[in-house]
Parts: structure tokens; sequence; C-alpha cells
């Protein structure tokens, strides 16, 4: 039975690991399927629609019922995915779900990511404000957990934001901070990103000489990390700003070479239309204008794949000018406001402004009121650009302010804790001693008690001792008075009266009958020993319960009926007198005679309780009864009730013929 019970243990054993190892292993197996997928998404070498899928495989597989680390984890991924492939759809989708998990948990880094995420979303859409916002959100929470890493990339893209939007002082601050929190890191890549921005603000300021420093001091790190599309835009715009700086060899070698390294790796395709951009502007430089025309027609081709407006707007302000130079004043114009339509079309300002430049030049007819579009276009351009440095930073500042409260409230709700916590020590402290001088108390109490219990016991003792004492003293007394005095005396009176034995004249017997006076006195005496033993005997409420036993045993021993004794045990029998005690008992042994010689009982019970200031008896037996009217007269009923009466108590007697008589009594206790 016993190895029948461990097989079946084993086997138990055996199949819960089983489970547990399957369990484990599909875990794994899902997990390792999830990371495949977003490798393939992430692979640019792929098609967008193959890396899409790739994608939503991967955020299918995620068990979404739970909230772990690896859950978050591969939420963000997925997220960055959609924000990369700029599936917004998808992307709001994981986000949000990535944004619920992550808050539920508290989880301070998938925070963040989210708030970078999102304003990667409306860096994207050109929702500039919005972009600045999420951003700033970010930061806040990476400079919290103190990752450098991190912190600088999401100071790169507020940076761009800024940039984006002709804050350039803005920019050039943000960057820097990013700079200088890259280079702590090993991260290679996000310094080249950082340092290409930085030289993109300097380009823009017209601060030539700082960006062609910054750029060749990123291009110096790309031999560390072998980035083919920062090579390509790192060539493409150190040729750009050597074209500005009219060394015209250096840009075209730097194109050149650009050019190239598109076409022997596999890199964005939308690197060609800035290339080709920047090639036809130095091509109008070297006044090499045909081959400028065929550029500038193959960026727009290029750019409009992917709708890169301002480098369109560009180009065909590039041919505007183009044609300006050929004389083509129709073409130039068309080309000019071509530029505009598509400025205002996407919202682009510094676009609308750059064509009507372009239109005061080659549109002589219309050069004034091209003019006054452009002043009214520039004044809402710089009042733009100043609503959005205001707006930066207001969000800057609320920001801010947001994180000073937040960190008042935390520093206030410290202490509060602290000082509940401090009252609710002390409280527990005055609770430990107050408990503890009470328990020394109780101690104390209980060895008082405990020492007065022994003294109690002590003089209970010697009371015990002083009794017996008394008592051994009494019953020797006793003895002395039976012997010395009565059984003298009856010794005696039996030797004078022994006389008429031999004896029996009249003069003998006259003389013999003097003696019975002294029976007499004898009588007397035994009757004085015997009511003080008496009134030793009741002085105790056991001896006088004890004495009650024995009586109805010796009843059940000698008498044909059955006798049941009940009584009430809480009774204080030594609260009641010896007087009543010495009448109760004496009732029951008369009651006791009666039954025993007239009633022929089978049961008889005899019952006392106490009922508040009375006790009560009742002697009930289940013999042959009597006519109350005509044995109320017998001496033994007068007894008891004179005794009752004497006691101010009361009697009654109740009897039926061949059926039952009971007798019932009260007596006042006090």
């Amino acid at each position: 039975m016993v190895n029948l019970v461990k097989i079946i243990l084993c086997l138990f054993l055996t199949l819960l690991l089983g489970c547990n190892q399957n369990q484990t292993a599909n875990h794994n197996a899902n997990n390792d399927s999830i990371e495949k997928y977003l490798n393939l998404a992430s692979n640019d070498t792929f098609t967008y629609n193959q890396r899409n899928q790739y994608n939503q495989k991967a955020f299918s597989l995620i068990d979404l019922s739970k909230n772990d680390s690896v859950v978050r984890f591969y939420l963000s991924e997925v997220t960055y995915n959609n924000l990369s492939l700029r599936n917004w759809k998808e992307f709001k989708k994981s986000s949000n779900i990535h944004f619920k998990k992550s808050n539920e948990k508290k989880d301070t880094i998938n925070l963040a990511r989210y708030f970078r995420y999102k304003g990667g979303y409306f860096k994207h859409n050109q929702i500039y404000d919005s972009a600045f916002y999420y951003y700033s959100k970010s930061e806040k929470l990476y400079k919290k957990l103190e990752r450098n890493n991190d912190l600088g990339n999401v100071l790169m893209l507020k940076g761009i934001v800024q940039f984006n939007v002709s804050d350039f002082l803005g920019a050039e601050f943000t960057l820097t901070q990013a700079e200088f929190l890259l280079k702590k890191t090993d991260d290679n890549h996000k310094l080249c990103s950082v340092l290409i921005s930085i030289g993109l603000v300097y380009a823009e300021s017209n601060e030539s000489q700082k960006a062609i420093k910054y750029y060749l001091t990123g291009f110096a790190l790309l031999n560390k990390i072998k980035d083919k599309n920062l090579k390509v835009t790192y060539l493409n715009n150190i040729g750009s700003i050597y074209c500005k700086l009219n060394k015209f060899q250096l840009s075209n070698k730097f194109l050149d070479e650009a050019l190239n390294s598109v076409g022997k790796g596999k890199t964005d395709q939308d690197f060609y239309g800035f290339i080709f951009y920047n090639m036809a502007n130095l091509r109008i430089k070297e006044n090499k204008f045909s081959e400028a025309k065929t550029l500038y027609l193959k960026s727009i081709k290029e750019m409009e794949k992917y709708k890169e407006y301002p480098t369109i707007i560009g180009a065909n302000i590039g041919l505007s000018n183009y044609y300006s130079i050929m004389k083509d004043t129709i073409k130039a114009i068309e080309f000019a406001q071509k530029a505009k339509a598509i400025s205002i079309k996407s919202k682009l300002l510094y676009g609308v402004s750059e064509s009507l430049q372009q239109l005061i030049k080659v549109d002589l007819k219309n050069a004034s009121k091209n003019a006054e579009e452009y002043i009214k276009v520039n004044d809402s351009m710089q009042k733009s650009e100043r609503q959005f440095r205001n707006k930066f930073a207001r969000i800057a500042y609320e920001t801010d302010e947001i994180q000073l409260q937040k960190e008042q409230a935390i520093k206030q709700k410290w202490i509060i804790s602290g000082i509940a916590i401090f009252v609710f020590l002390i409280g527990l402290l005055l609770f430990i001693i107050t408990k503890q001088r009470s328990k020394q108390k109780e101690l104390l109490l209980l060895q008082s008690q405990q020492k007065a219990n022994e003294e109690i016991y002590q003089l209970m003792l010697t009371q015990k001792t002083t009794e017996e004492t008394a008592r051994q003293t009494e019953k020797k007394r006793i003895a002395l008075e039976l012997h010395d005095g009565i059984m003298n005396k009856l010794a005696s009176t039996r030797l004078n009266l022994f006389v008429l034995s031999k004896k029996t004249d009249t003069a003998t017997i006259e003389k013999c009958l003097t003696h019975i006076s002294d029976i007499y006195t004898i009588e007397q005496e035994i009757r004085s020993i015997a009511h003080d033993l008496n009134q030793d005997v009741f002085k105790e409420a056991n001896s006088f319960i004890a004495l009650i036993k024995d009586f109805i045993a010796q009843q059940n021993t000698t008498s044909n009926s059955k006798y049941n004794l009940e009584l009430q045990h809480d009774i204080n029998w030594i609260a009641i007198s010896i007087e009543i005690k010495i009448n109760l008992y004496r009732i029951i042994q008369e009651a006791s005679h009666n039954i025993n010689k007239y009633s022929k009982a089978q049961n008889v019970v005899v019952s006392i309780i106490q009922d508040g200031n009375n006790v009560c008896m009742s002697i009930t037996d289940d013999g042959v009864g009597f006519d109350t009217s005509i044995i109320n007269n017998g001496i033994g009923i007068k007894n008891m009730q004179q005794r009752i009466k004497s006691l101010n108590g009361k009697i009654t007697i109740n009897s039926i013929q061949k059926n039952s008589t009971s007798i019932n009594l009260s007596i006042p206790i006090g």
C-alpha cells in the first residue's frame, strides 16, 4: 500500500513538473517569436508593408492580460516601430495600451518612453507645440531616473522641434545640453545625430564656420558606428555648407561621395532628393544651368514620393531662378507661384516668404503687390515664431511648475507621514510604558494577593489546629465527665440496687427507692452533655449536610422504603442558624419515623432549597396516605407544627389516601 502511494505521488509530481516546464517553454517560445518579429519590423532592408506586417504580428503575440515589465517593454517597442513607420492608426492603439499599463504600475521608464513617442507623433505631424510639451514631460522623467543616454536623446528631439519653428537660440541651447550628456555615454550614434542637428542650427543662422566645425566633428565619429544613413546625411550637409562658402571643389567632393554612398548601401531613398537639390544649387553657382535644371526636377520627383515639402518648395524656387537666368519670365513666374501654392497648402510660412521673394524678382508687374504680401507674411512669421517661443517657454515653465508642485506635495507628504509616524511611535511608546506599568501593578497585586492568601491559609491552619485542639480537649472533658461522673454514679447506683437481688424485704426496698432520684440526676446530666454535643454538631454547614446524608443512608439500610435526598448546592448553611438546622433535622426524623411505621411507601423524597430569604423543605412519599382531618391532632404532627411556629415559619401537610403524602414547610432565614 505504501509503495502504491509513493508511485502515485511520483507520477503526480512528474506531471506537475512537466506542465510547468511546458508552460515555461511555451512562454519562452512566445517571447522569442515576439522578439524575432520586432527585429524584422525594425530592419529597413524590408519593404514598408513587410515591416508593418511583422510589427503587427509581434503585437498580436503580446499577452495583454498581463501587466509585467516584459509586456510593457514589448508594447514600447511595437509603439516605436509604428512611430518609425508612421502607421498612425496602429500607433494610437498600441500607444494607448502602453500608457494605460505603464500608468497603472507607475512605471516611470515606460511613461518616459510613452511621452517621447507621443512627442514624436506630433513632431512628424508638425504639431510642434504638442510635440514640445510631450518631449518636456519625457525630459523631466528621464532627469528623475538619471538616464543620461535617454535624456540626451529626448533633448535632441526637443531641440529639433525648436529648430523647426525657427527658434534657433532655444534649439542651440537644448541641443548643446544633449551633446554634453551624450558625451558622458558611449552612444556615438546619438552623439553624431546631435552634432549634425547643431550644425543645421548654425547653418540656418548663417554661421557657416561653426556649422562646418560641428559637421566635421560628427563626421569623424562615423568610423566608430558605420551608419550609412548618418554618413550620407553628413556628406550631403557638408557639401551644402561648402556650397554656401563658395568652396565648389569641396562641395562637389562631398556631394558626389554622398550620392555614391546612397548607391553602395541600402539607405532611405529620400536621400536622393536632398542630394540632387544641393547639387542643383551648386550647379547654379558653377553656372552649369542645364545640369541644375535636371537635378532640380530629379529632386522634386524623389521628394514627391515622401511629401518632403520644404525641399520641393526649394527646388521649385530653384527652377524659377534657373528660368529667370534663362530669361524665360513666364516659366520663372510659374515655378515661383507653384512654390508659393505648395507652401500655402503645407502651411509653411517660410516657404511662402521665399516664394514671394522670388516673385518680387521675376514678376515685376506684381512686384508691389507681392512685396506687400511678403511684408505681411514676414510679420506673420515673426509673430508666429514669437508665439511658438512664448508657448514653448510657457510649456517649459508650466512643466517646471507642475514638477515643483509635485515635489512640494511629495515633500509635504513625507513631512506629514513623518509627523504621523513620530506621533504613532510616541503613542506606541506611551502605550507600552502604560502597559508595562499596568503589568507591574498587576504583578505586585498578584504577589500581594498570593501573600495574603498564604497568610489566610496559615490562619486557617492555625484555626483548624486550634479547633482540633479544642475538640480533643472537649472530647477528653466529656470522656472524663462520662467516666468520672456518670459512670461512677451509674456504678454506685447499680451496686446499691444490686442488693435487691439478695434481699427483698420492705426496709431494703425502701432504701433502694431512694436511689431512683440518683438515676434522674444521671439522666439530667446525660441530657446536658447531649445538648452540648448537638450544639457543636450543627455549627458547621458541612457537618449538618453530612448528618442529613448519614441519616438518609441509615434509613435506606434499615427501612423498606427508598429514600432520596435533593439538596440545593448553593445554600449558605453557615448563614442559617443552628436552631433552624436542628428543627429541620428533627422534623426529618419525625416524618421518617411516621413513614416507616404507617405509610408502606416504596419511595421517599426529601428536598431542601433556598427561596430568597426562606429555606424550604418538602418530604414526599408514595405510600397509603391518611385522613388529615383525623390524624391532624397527632403528637408527631403537633410537634412539627410547634417547631415551625417557633421559627415563624409555615407548614402544610397534604395527603391523598392510597396515593401519597407530602409535608411542605418554609422558614425565614433572617
